[in-house]
């Protein structure tokens, strides 16, 4: 069996392997994916990750873009770390100030408090996930305290690759996604 530390570097490592256009292509194809899946319309507040760009994270800036041209009156949240392990919440817009904290995560430093009993539906960050709903993340559990926090929202993933059977040693601290949306598909939970 794979511990989740390995699977966590190996699937890292083949996330920064992808050449440019086949990165561009399945972030494209997930966009697809996504707008297909959910009915932004009916979503009032969605709460979604700022990509790391370096990592080849699926990119949130396209998605974002996206959703507000589906939606103009959506409100998005956004997230930033505390040394707590806990998330602080913000609001994206026009006045939100947005810079790279110490793990190269772009978050805000500044601008309007988001209450997380409005959020509808979050996308989550992931390395990589399963045919369960369990999730591969960073390693610090900033997501699944925040997650367990909000039962009213939807979770949905965000994946460039496709699951993993089963990942090993799930922890009942971690929170199960709902779906996951992929560039090959998405898988309910």
């Amino acid at each position: 069996m794979v511990d989740k530390n390995t699977l966590r570097q190996v699937y890292l490592e083949k996330r920064l392997f992808l050449s440019r256009e086949e990165y561009l292509r399945r972030n494209t194809l997930l966009l697809h994916q996504l707008l297909n899946y959910v009915d932004f319309k009916a979503v009032s507040c969605l709460h979604t990750f700022l990509s790391i760009v370096e990592k080849n994270e699926v990119d949130t800036v396209s998605i974002i873009d996206a959703v507000k041209a589906v939606n103009p009156e959506i409100n998005i949240g956004i997230c930033k770390t505390l040394s707590q392990g806990e998330l602080a919440h913000f609001i994206l817009n026009a006045k939100t100030v947005i810079e790279k904290n110490k793990w190269g995560i772009p978050e805000p430093v500044q601008g309007e408090t988001l209450d997380i009993d409005k959020i509808d539906l979050v996308l989550v960050p992931l390395i990589s996930f399963d045919k369960s709903g369990h999730r591969i993340g960073y390693g610090k559990g900033f997501y699944d305290r925040f997650l367990k926090k909000i039962p009213q929202a939807q979770k949905i993933g965000l994946a460039l690759t496709p699951p993993l059977d089963v990942i090993q040693y799930a922890d009942e601290l971690d929170v199960k996604l709902d779906a996951c949306v992929t560039p090959f598909g998405v898988y309910e939970f």
